[in-house]
């Protein structure tokens, strides 16, 4: 399975064509989301929901991509978001940082999927990506011991505690095959949309379709846009009338 992923991948590098590059970054979530898992530090997250941020000078160049070091040919390895370009540069706060894993496999693009919700082997499922962030750092600090267990417990802005932790799950690899026996994740519909919260710089790269989420759209799911989602996964099959009004219930149920 990661050969066909990493094959995949590699495409990136020397397709020249704009659809095909939106293409493969939607199979490339489509399989993390159906066969991946992240682990570190005995902390097990399933990705439901991903973004995916890829920039190729003069090819695809998305401003909305940080263009980090650590998002270049670091495939497998967590990204969690920092204030500049370099690997070292300084983390973001604690209440806006977010995390991705790095997908790229050549030094000549970025390509990170910011992992917006997850379910997590317990089977809690967490919906917004510096929430799913913290929900992983508490794991971690469990068996780090770098924080008071209560720090997770309340809202920090404007602070860098969690800088030291991230250092316990950056610079390896954490990105596994999952064994389907033991998958979590609600797999029923895999749907796609724009990806949240972009400003306006760039109209069309703010609008393509490179957020994928995996399961329903009933209460418990709590993704943004969710008729956005909704919508396109009908568009996409052509549905109208009655039969996509069953489906659409379906789906929410």
């Amino acid at each position: 399975m990661e050969t066909c992923v990493k094959e995949l991948l590699a495409l990136l590098a020397h397709t020249t064509q704009a659809a095909e590059i939106e293409r493969v970054l939607q199979q490339t979530t489509a399989q993390l989301l159906h066969h991946y898992k992240i682990r570190a530090r005995e902390v097990e997250l399933y990705p439901i929901e991903l973004e995916s941020y890829f920039y190729r000078a003069g090819v695809f160049e998305d401003p909305y991509v940080h263009t980090n070091e650590l998002q270049a040919n670091h495939f497998g390895e967590l990204y969690v978001h920092r204030r500049g370009k370099d690997a070292s540069s300084p983390y973001k706060m604690d209440n806006r940082v977010c995390m991705g894993i790095s997908l790229s496999v050549n030094a000549n693009y970025y390509y990170s999927a910011l992992i917006r919700s997850a379910v997590f082997a317990d089977g809690t499922m967490v919906f917004g990506p510096n929430n799913v962030l913290m929900h992983f750092m508490r794991g971690v600090n469990a068996s780090a011991n770098l924080l008071d267990a209560h720090f997770f417990d309340t809202h920090h802005a404007g602070t860098f505690a969690l800088a030291p932790l991230f250092y316990c799950v950056e610079g390896q690899q954490v990105l596994f095959e999952v064994d389907a026996a033991t998958d979590p994740r609600d797999k029923s519909y895999l749907m796609y949309g724009s990806r949240i919260g972009l400003g306006d710089a760039d109209p069309h790269y703010q609008q393509l379709p490179l957020r994928a989420a995996i399961g329903k759209l009933s209460t418990p799911f709590a993704f943004k846009e969710k008729t956005q989602l909704l919508n396109n996964y009908l568009a996409e099959r052509k549905l109208r009338g009655d039969a996509a009004k069953l489906l659409a219930k379906e789906m929410r149920q």
